[in-house]
């Protein structure tokens, strides 16, 4: 629950159709996420990913920028 609440706050969303539940309630089924910036092979869109705050939902809603930590040294 508190990976799900982690991925929510940082924009991904379920991916409907996903459910890979072999029986209704399996422990085992698998539930995929999806983010238009965390794509294979462009590091260059993880710059994008923004934490949802409340303070940056705001900022987004009055198309203002929401900034973030410069990136480390591993990230550029």
């Amino acid at each position: 629950g508190s990976f799900v609440r982690q991925l929510n706050l940082y924009g991904f969303q379920k991916v409907p159709g996903w459910f890979g539940a072999a029986v209704p309630g399996d422990a085992g089924a698998v539930v995929h996420f999806k983010n238009p910036n965390f794509r294979r092979d462009r590091p260059d869109l993880l710059l994008r990913i923004k934490r949802l705050t409340r303070a940056n939902r705001q900022r987004l809603a009055a198309g203002l920028e929401v900034r973030s930590r410069r990136p480390c040294r591993f990230q550029q």
